[in-house]
């Protein structure tokens, strides 16, 4: 473990800190500017299941019959696969950035990871059920809106620890530098 957290304090730790932020920022835009929208609109203005915080398994029946064949293949073929990489992103930001803050890997590094855990659960119950021709499969619609809503409350979480942390870090900053400029 300390090799890792010597790691991620280093300064490779900081560029790849700054990369995969980079890599979150690029795939959060696209993903909401560009392919959400494309799925929306195809599927009447519904909330594509990521969006909705929380889905039922008859919200998704409602979403699926709405959807157009074309914006079911953006969701498929282009929102998901960046959806299965944007995870692994956000987490190596997040432990990266709470670690640096820290200036320790603590364990509320691991709340990235149960995220991303639940973000990939979600995302298979996605594909599961835009796959599926005409009969909704109900297991994955539960799970799929259960683990929607449990990614949405951890994704709330790990924002909540970076702003304290960060809050927590710029205190100590200028607790240091009063200390230092003291006679």
């Amino acid at each position: 473990m300390k090799k890792t957290e010597s790691m991620l304090l280093s300064r490779r730790g900081k560029y790849l800190l700054i990369v995969s932020a980079a890599l979150t920022a690029a795939v959060c835009l696209v993903m909401n500017l560009a392919l959400i929208p494309a799925i929306e609109r195809g599927a009447g203005g519904l909330r594509c299941f990521d969006m909705k915080g929380y889905y039922s398994p008859d919200y998704a029946r409602e979403f699926l019959a709405a959807i157009s064949a074309e914006a079911r293949e953006i969701y498929r073929f282009r929102q998901l696969p960046l959806d299965f990489f944007y995870p692994f992103a956000y987490s190596v930001f997040f432990i990266g950035a709470f670690t640096r803050l820290q200036k320790k890997l603590g364990a509320p590094a691991l709340l990235p990871l149960l995220l991303a855990a639940f973000d990939y659960a979600e995302n298979i119950c996605e594909a599961r059920l835009l796959s599926a021709d005409g009969v909704i499969p109900p297991a994955a619609a539960a799970a799929g809106g259960i683990c929607t809503a449990v990614k949405t409350a951890l994704m709330y979480l790990c924002f909540l620890c970076l702003i304290v942390f960060l809050v927590r870090a710029v205190i100590r900053r200028r607790k240091n530098a009063g200390a230092v400029s003291r006679p």
